[in-house]
């Protein structure tokens, strides 16, 4: 038996690109989903049948680290295993990332796209380098001398490592620093840096995905309908990340036909 998911969706707009995310998890990885509201978006026709996380709050664009947070407290003592999250310009292609998770995190305690551990002081990474002026703090804080890196979104977390982020000694100056990361001129995509660093620091065990799957999980270039059609054919790959929230795209059209043939 698989365990149990439960995938996060951190969204700022509740749209058809909403619906195609939670038609696409229905069909090839049933779960629970709970949605992380951070437009204001409010109930509507797309978001109506997605629990929304009570905890929902406006968020910065690129500045999202809170709704971890939040989502992880919301989480707390309920029976899930793994908590996954996910954006809405990915799309699932395949069946199988339960069993993919079941088997991945028997091994550790937080899986992540594109993880590198000890980010050089002198990397140009944007999330590295945007948070610089942070950067003592942080490291007081998780008794650290480095930070680690991954990529966002598909981060899975166990709730071993939930629980001990939520109880961690320093748990209340780690929610400051990351409410103070709203603020003007802080660091851009804390989540990348903050998660990865917080599993060494609490003594999780990470593991990086595959570098077949990772290979489809990327900041850019968007996937075009060609990369789309050579992840559905690999029953190994289960989402692709970014798609383009455009309706007419063709990559976009070919997720939507893999979700149902008759969507429109």
């Amino acid at each position: 038996m698989s365990g149990r998911i439960c995938f996060l969706l951190l969204d700022h707009r509740g749209d058809e690109y909403f619906r195609d995310l939670v038609a696409g998890i229905r069909k090839f990885c049933p779960a629970d989903i709970v949605w992380y509201d951070a437009g204001e978006v409010g109930t509507n026709r797309y978001t109506a049948d997605v629990p929304r996380l009570p905890a929902s709050r406006p968020l910065e664009y690129a500045k999202e680290a809170p709704f971890f947070l939040d989502a992880f407290e919301w989480a707390a003592g309920r029976s899930y295993d793994y908590l996954v999250n996910v954006e809405t310009d990915l799309a699932f292609v395949n069946h199988g990332l339960d069993s993919f998770l079941k088997s991945a995190m028997a091994e550790c305690d937080y899986l992540a796209p594109r993880l590198e551990p000890r980010t050089p002081r002198t990397s140009r990474w944007r999330p590295y380098r945007s948070l610089r002026g942070e950067l003592p703090e942080l490291l007081d804080m998780l008794g650290m001398d480095h930070t680690n890196g991954a990529f966002n979104p598909g981060q899975v977390f166990s709730m071993r490592f939930v629980e001990s982020i939520l109880e961690a000694p320093f748990y209340g100056r780690l929610r400051d620093f990351v409410e103070r990361n709203q603020q003007a001129g802080r660091s851009y995509s804390l989540p990348e840096v903050l998660m990865p660093t917080l599993a060494e620091s609490l003594g999780m065990t990470a593991a990086a995905y595959p570098d077949r799957i990772v290979a489809y999980n990327r900041y850019r270039p968007y996937h075009a309908l060609q990369s789309v059609r050579r992840a559905a054919a690999d029953g190994e790959v289960h989402f692709v990340h970014p798609v383009r929230r455009d309706p007419d795209h063709p990559a976009r059209r070919h997720v939507r036909s893999l979700i149902s043939p008759v969507h429109s």
